[in-house]
């Protein structure tokens, strides 16, 4: 049913009613994905929360904040600007990305909201985090990521954003969306599958860190780059930076995170026994070749990074992995690149990991 109960779905479509009005939209929105939702109730550029990793992990200090007034804190080179004529300024691009109408665009002067814009979520996977409330009234925050560089924290109630988060290294990408020129093939922000982890730790339904609960969030960037993110909301209005992860042999990080406890003696691993288990990603040499004569630069290996310090703590790959100086298994046939998740299975119910999955480009399946 939508907003108002009426029934939201033809039965003989399978699709969406084009009169139904959905949760979060003010008028009917049907089956239109470019009217209402998130994108209707995205607060204006003067009210709204945007932020990076630009000095700190505590996203929410005065020098991560993209305002124009914090504009000093940032080189041209952050933005991936020169100075050139035809260039936007820092100040222009930040006013720009909170959606100031800085070109107008509407061709209206005394209009200084841009149209409202939001990238796509095309590979991204959204989550959504409970942090209390009841059944019927749940106190919920949807996390989403999209690929103009952002990460959006909305409102569950009303669908409104509480805040959203660009990481430093896509910066760069935000002057080609303001110029807005043709481009011969897609850009990508942050395109991987948004997962997050919560620790209830009395079982109670409720978020409270006094009870050493926490919610971290984990995501890849897909073709938008080859690191891994953990960002902890267990504060949902005061995010922060756990960790970034890049390791020589990452290739794009394609592979959904998926977390387990496994029961290895590692001075580095955390109270919890818990690790990000994940691919080593995606060699775009597949992009041409399906099999390419000589093993892959990039992503053959399956990983256990650190939950809480996303340090790498084991590696699988064709070598012993001596520059990283890990312990590891040594597999001389994994030699392609693994972009899929990792399934990991619990064979004896004691909450500890004993066997994995994992698929290659070169169409093995591996154990």
């Amino acid at each position: 049913v939508d907003k108002y109960g009426d029934p939201a779905v033809d039965p003989a479509t399978g699709l969406f009613f084009d009169t139904v009005t959905s949760d979060w939209s003010s008028d009917g929105d049907g089956s239109d994905v470019e009217q209402g939702g998130a994108l209707e109730n995205l607060p204006g550029p003067a009210e709204r929360k945007l932020y990076t990793n630009n000095t700190s992990n505590n996203l929410i200090d005065a020098t991560n904040a993209l305002v124009a007034s914090n504009a000093g804190s940032f080189s041209l080179a952050d933005f991936g600007l020169t100075g050139a004529d035809g260039e936007p300024t820092k100040d222009e691009l930040i006013r720009w990305a909170l959606g100031e109408d800085v070109q107008d665009e509407d061709t209206n002067p005394a209009t200084t909201v841009r149209t409202k814009t939001m990238g796509d979520p095309l590979h991204s996977q959204p989550t959504a985090v409970v942090y209390g409330g009841t059944a019927e009234n749940p106190d919920l925050v949807v996390y989403m990521a999209t690929n103009d560089g952002y990460l959006h924290a909305i409102d569950g109630s009303d669908g409104s954003e509480l805040w959203a988060f660009i990481p430093k290294e896509h910066l760069p990408n935000l002057p080609s969306a303001y110029i807005n020129a043709d481009s011969p093939f897609k850009n990508y922000g942050i395109d991987g599958d948004v997962v997050s982890i919560t620790a209830d730790r009395d079982q109670d339904g409720v978020i409270e860190p006094g009870d050493d609960d926490f919610v971290y969030l984990i995501f890849g960037m897909r073709r938008g780059g080859n690191a891994y993110y953990a960002l902890d909301v267990t504060n949902r209005n005061s995010p922060k930076v756990l960790w970034r992860t890049s390791a020589p042999e990452f290739g794009q990080t394609w592979s959904k995170p998926t977390v387990a406890r496994v029961d290895i003696n590692d001075p580095g691993l955390n109270d919890d026994k818990a690790v990000v288990v994940v691919g080593g990603g995606y060699d775009n040499a597949h992009d041409t070749l399906p099999n390419p004569a000589t093993a892959d630069a990039q992503g053959a290996g399956v990983f256990f990074l650190d939950l809480e310090s996303g340090a790498v703590l084991w590696r699988a790959g064709a070598d012993s992995d001596a520059n990283l100086e890990l312990p590891g298994t040594t597999e001389p046939g994994l030699t392609r690149s693994i972009p899929s998740q990792v399934r990991v299975i619990d064979l004896n119910g004691d909450s500890l990991a004993d066997r994995m999955y994992a698929a290659d480009m070169g169409g093995q399946i591996l154990r």
